[in-house]
């Protein structure tokens, strides 16, 4: 019996993170493409310490307050990833359309842009799993990778698009 409820719950695991993994790449397909430049990562420096506990040490001993803010930091967390996703989402469609437009074949490129997709969103399913942690008291959200990877596929679409735009 007891390996049945481990079995069943694995696979509900399993299935959660499929169906949030499939979902975000599906969101990461279509977007329209921005300037890079209307793209930043610095607006999403204040994600690295929204969910510190270190700002909550005057509101430690009342413990209904201390939940609330908790969860209301959680709610604008979770704003701030629906909109570094929504950004990442547009520099790929712009990297996507400095690769048609460009005379050269690039297929390690292709590749490297799907690679790269990929990571993104599983590196977005953690930090959902470690919000889902935080939720329950367990564990810090760490998303400087995520701001980071913005800021570097922000560099190559301008890489990229500086050629384009000589000619």
């Amino acid at each position: 019996m007891t390996l049945f409820v481990v079995g069943s719950l694995l696979l509900i695991g399993f299935g959660s993170f499929a169906w949030q993994f499939l979902s975000r790449m599906r969101a990461l397909r279509a977007a329209e493409t921005l300037a890079p430049g209307s793209i930043s990562a610095d607006r999403y420096r204040p994600m690295l310490r929204l969910l510190s506990d270190d700002d909550l040490e005057f509101v430690a001993a009342n413990t209904n307050l201390h939940r609330t803010l908790r969860s209301r930091r959680r709610e604008l967390f979770r704003s701030y990833l629906r909109c570094l996703t929504r950004d990442y989402a547009q520099l790929l469609a712009g990297v996507r359309s400095v690769m048609v437009r460009s005379r050269t074949d690039r297929p390690d490129l292709a590749r490297a842009l799907a690679k790269n997709r990929m990571l993104f969103v599983m590196a977005i399913c953690k930090v959902e799993f470690r919000l889902t942690l935080h939720a329950a008291g367990v564990g810090k959200v760490d998303v400087s990778g995520l701001v980071d990877a913005l800021e570097a596929l922000r560099g190559q679409v301008n890489v990229l698009a500086a050629p384009l735009g000589a000619r």
